[in-house]
């Protein structure tokens, strides 16, 4: 068994030295990483998840999900094979009234760009805070993979598992990919920033359907801010940094934490 295993580790080891990076991938002789770096998408974040796909794409993992069934919620392990054909960025250095999330094709080189929300605890327009406890409705840094899918309360919704230290509980904290009417390029024009999830990020509505087909399932989600790369390595629990200026916090109508507010308060309404 133990030659076994040992021809077995040499043979994954060369396999994976003969692969083409993706550093490496060309598209009418241009790099796609220097295409994606054109086109904004950060470097430093770029960098990250093209040396975890490197290493991990086709590899099946095994990872902590939420099973919902009709009568039951219960954690369990199931397994995800990683997939290569595309990569999400969402830069959290950015405010939400930017557009942060870069959708990668890794083989054309073609990037998307759209809003997406962060939790109520991370700030207000600027994401600050961060943090892998349930309970914080904050946003968590770090690598993701798609899982399946779910119908919930936003409609149909792609179940996140985290990858590291700082996102670790995103099964069982609810952090998934889903659709909200406070992500838009008209609702920031009205509001001057997006509304916040509890935690999630929130997409618009037009994006669900394209976000939920492409990282269904393997797909790599990763959450950046630059400059708390190293501290969600060293703090798994919460990562912070002071924002230069950030708004007053007042819970807008159509965020999630008003809308929690006014279904409790009907649900209440309804036991009297």
């Amino acid at each position: 068994m133990i030659k076994i295993l040992s021809i077995l580790t040499i043979t994954l080891l060369s396999l994976n030295s003969f692969a083409e990076s993706l550093y490496d991938i060309k598209v009418n002789g241009t790099r796609i990483y220097d295409m994606f770096k054109k086109q904004g998408v950060p470097e430093p974040a770029m960098q990250r998840a093209f040396e975890f796909l490197d290493v991990n794409a086709g590899k099946t993992i095994r990872v902590k999900a939420k099973i919902r069934e009709k009568t039951k919620t219960y954690m369990d392990d199931r397994e995800v094979t990683i997939k290569e054909e595309s990569l999400a960025i969402i830069d959290f250095s950015k405010p939400s009234s930017e557009r942060r999330l870069y959708v990668l094709n890794l083989k054309t080189g073609a990037v998307s760009k759209h809003f997406v929300a962060h939790g109520k605890g991370s700030g207000v327009n600027v994401a600050a805070k961060f943090s892998n406890v349930d309970g914080s409705k904050m946003s968590s840094l770090g690598l993701y993979v798609g899982g399946n899918t779910y119908y919930g309360g936003h409609g149909e919704s792609l179940n996140l598992y985290g990858l590291e230290g700082s996102n670790s509980n995103a099964a069982e904290r609810d952090i998934v990919v889903h659709a909200a009417n406070y992500v838009s390029e008209d609702y920031v024009k009205a509001r001057g920033r997006l509304g916040r999830s509890w935690g999630c990020p929130a997409v618009a509505p037009g994006i669900i359907n394209k976000m939920i087909t492409t990282f269904k399932e393997g797909g790599i989600i990763y959450a950046y801010h630059k400059d708390l790369t190293g501290s969600a390595a060293k703090n798994p629990t919460l990562q912070e940094v002071t924002p230069d200026h950030d708004e007053e916090d007042v819970d807008l109508p159509e965020e999630e934490e008003s809308v929690r507010k006014a279904l409790a308060e009907v649900q209440a309404e309804k036991k009297k």
